[in-house]
């Protein structure tokens, strides 16, 4: 059976956890049948995602509207845009620019937040916006790609997560509840969410292969070649 209505979610962190979703101490602080859950189970969906990611997973890509610039170089050392809401991480690096033109062409650098002291065609990511270096001086239109992140589990959510990985979200989700006052803990009930989990993991990291070509290493940024 695939998991793929919000019912069967559910179900599955219940089984999991050996809870029931009718369990007084899941109700005792005033919440709604399954609040608990789909709390858990929307920060298992989005770990899911970003282990996936780092295990170099293509998905949850999008391009953001064209990017508006507030700020100049002089008041606030650097123009900035805010980030898209669902915004989860960019699709770029070093050596691969997560700013594009129209016709799909990259503009300018990803540098780290730390390295704002530089000027020149670069961008970096501080909080909740895109800044851009000073003296930057991108396209008219440019566009930022982007890793979005999932929707909040609740009744009705549509599902963008591999059929094959979901049992990845779940326990995720559990492997963070083990954590809580209401379940009922011990030695053994941990012990089988973290097997669930690296069961759970090894299945996701083929998913996260969508090619034959073997996962290739980048060598490091060399910016000299004197010795």
């Amino acid at each position: 059976m695939e998991l793929s209505t919000v019912a069967q979610f559910r179900a599955a962190f219940y089984r999991l956890l050996g809870v029931e979703s009718t369990d007084d101490a899941l109700l005792e602080n005033s919440e709604t049948a399954n609040e608990v859950a789909d709390i858990y189970l929307t920060g298992g969906l989005r770990d899911a995602q970003r282990w996936m990611l780092d295990c170099g997973y293509g998905g949850w890509r999008k391009r953001s509207s064209a990017l508006t610039w507030s700020g100049t170089d002089a008041a606030d050392g650097g123009r900035y845009s805010a980030l898209p809401d669902d915004f989860l991480r960019t699709c770029g690096s070093v050596r691969q620019s997560a700013l594009r033109e129209a016709n799909g062409d990259r503009w300018g650098q990803e540098i780290t937040d730390e390295e704002n002291y530089l000027k020149g065609d670069y961008y970096y990511v501080r909080g909740s916006q895109l800044w851009l270096a000073r003296s930057a001086a991108p396209p008219t239109v440019v566009y930022l790609e982007y890793h979005y992140t999932h929707p909040k589990f609740e009744t009705g959510v549509t599902f963008d997560f591999p059929v094959d990985a979901r049992m990845l979200a779940i326990a995720e989700a559990a492997n963070a509840a083990k954590e809580e006052a209401w379940l009922p803990s011990g030695q053994e009930t941990e012990q089988k969410i973290e097997r669930a989990l690296a069961r759970a993991r090894q299945k996701a990291r083929g998913v996260c292969r969508q090619t034959k070509s073997p996962r290739v290493f980048q060598r490091p940024t060399r910016y000299s070649n004197r010795w």
